[in-house]
């Protein structure tokens, strides 16, 4: 992994921030096989979605999505520019995120990963989250492409695993 650059920042994205909506549609569509919609990624900006934004020298490089309930949250969504891939920055904002989603009284997250992905995979499983099960065709195939299956994983204690991380 490369090192972590010193200039990275993070904070929830409101909807004061819709400025930073073509960044938002950018990376959506360079880290994502199935980006989101332009009209998605707006309806995120305001509740009962919760975004949050990664800089890196002020510029939004990354950004996730959760959606919380009563006492848990489900993330929608996280992307970082490739440029800035490999940086240990998908671990920063995951942290940031699953803080956020805690601040917001939800102790449980649930999620969605491409088979395909095993570094997501592996990312989210230094975090705690276990497999629970497999959605079939999840993902809609593109160009030709079969759907893809999507695992579905399960973080049971979030403030067990933001004591228990030190990134």
């Amino acid at each position: 992994m490369k090192s972590i650059p010193k200039n990275v920042s993070l904070r929830v994205l409101t909807a004061e921030d819709l400025n930073l909506l073509d960044d938002v549609e950018l990376i959506e569509r360079q880290s994502q096989k199935n980006p989101w919609n332009a009209q998605s990624c707006r309806e995120c900006f305001d509740e009962p979605y919760l975004m949050v934004g990664l800089f890196v020298a002020e510029k939004l490089q990354g950004f996730s999505v959760i959606y919380n309930t009563a006492y848990s949250t489900d993330l929608l969504t996280i992307g970082i520019s490739p440029v800035w891939q490999g940086y240990g920055l998908g671990a920063r904002l995951l942290k940031k995120t699953l803080q956020e989603a805690l601040n917001c009284r939800a102790n449980e997250c649930f999620l969605e990963v491409r088979v395909s992905n095993e570094r997501a995979q592996k990312l989210y499983e230094k975090y705690g989250f276990a497999k629970t099960g497999i959605r079939k065709g999840y993902y809609r195939g593109e160009n030709g492409n079969p759907p893809e299956d999507a695992i579905t994983m399960h973080l049971a204690d979030i403030t067990k695993t933001l004591l228990g991380t030190t990134d």
